[in-house]
């Protein structure tokens, strides 16, 4: 009996220690391309093939995201050759002002991101303090901030609209006030918002909406999901191609980590390539991700606070 037990102790103490290395020092230092074709609603079929870059929550100055980790980021996005970049929120202006990375070095290297119909940038919740980092990074850049607006790109004469919010967070979700209302399916509408939670209040005319923010809940237990996802709907919008209703969402993964782990959950940078839903290709809906359902962010705060003092 008592061997059993040793046993048994030896084998837990290889796991635990095995998932320490991998979630602490391996997995957050990974990071992977991940590519996905899409089928949506409200496009025009002229588009077929248009690929997008979605980058989110680079988190720059934090713990495994330096000026290296970025530059390495942006190699990746530019090999690929992408139509259009979407840089989803948290740069982390805290972060940058903790790290005392030089803030001209970071707007000169997110200069380097290059796209055949260009960069745009939305705010996450951490970009908002210290006040004014992060917008003047994007500035600097030359990078478009999209704050609850919408720009054209034009892809071979066909328009497509791309429409940018305030972190949800931060301020109040009116989509009816800057999504046009329009009767043609010509002319594709790609929201981005950082929080997934928006997709509910997302309009049905709207082909694609873009998010980060969840970073996919950094540790993922098998056959129980995430317990830390910064969302009031659970597993619901934690990572990847999510169809609700016909309306599409996609989440990123993230770059960074806050907590300063990740499991079975790598950093990554999202392809998207896009073509117009069919008949034989309509998804109403995804399977729903499941797992705990109970969000344990703020007990991991209160202790995260404890252990400080």
């Amino acid at each position: 009996m008592a061997k059993k037990i040793f046993i048994i102790i030896i084998i837990f103490t290889i796991v635990a220690a095995a998932f320490f290395l991998d979630s602490a020092f391996i997995e957050p230092n990974l990071l992977i391309t991940r590519n996905k074709v899409l089928y949506v609603p409200n496009w025009n079929k002229k588009l077929d093939g248009f690929k997008i870059a979605l980058v989110a929550d680079l988190h720059i100055g934090s713990q495994f995201v330096n000026l290296g980790k970025l530059d390495t980021v942006i190699k990746k996005v530019n090999e690929k050759n992408p139509d259009l970049i979407i840089l989803a929120g948290d740069l982390d202006a805290l972060a940058i002002t903790d790290s005392k990375i030089n803030t001209e070095d970071i707007a000169n290297k997110l200069n380097q991101f290059k796209a055949k119909y260009g960069v745009f940038a939305i705010l996450g919740n951490h970009d908002y303090q210290p006040a004014g980092i992060v917008r003047s990074l994007f500035k600097n850049a030359d990078i478009p901030l999209l704050a609850n607006q919408s720009r054209f790109i034009y892809v071979n004469g066909q328009p497509v609209e791309i429409v940018g919010f305030e972190d949800l967070w931060h301020s109040k979700f009116s989509p009816q006030k800057v999504i046009e209302q329009r009767p043609s399916k010509d002319i594709p509408i790609i929201v981005l918002s950082h929080n997934p939670d928006v997709l509910p209040e997302i309009p049905s005319n709207v082909t694609l909406t873009l998010s980060g923010h969840t970073h996919g809940g950094e540790v993922i237990i098998p056959f129980l999901g995430a317990p830390f996802i910064p969302s009031n709907y659970g597993q619901r919008f934690r990572k990847g191609y999510i169809v609700e209703n016909n309306k599409h969402l996609y989440v990123s993964g993230g770059i960074a980590t806050t907590s300063g782990f990740r499991f079975l959950n790598p950093p990554e940078i999202v392809f998207l390539t896009l073509y117009r839903q069919t008949d034989k290709t309509k998804i109403n809906n995804t399977k729903p991700l499941k797992g705990i359902n109970k969000n344990y962010i703020p007990d991991y705060l209160k202790f995260i606070k404890k252990l400080k003092f």
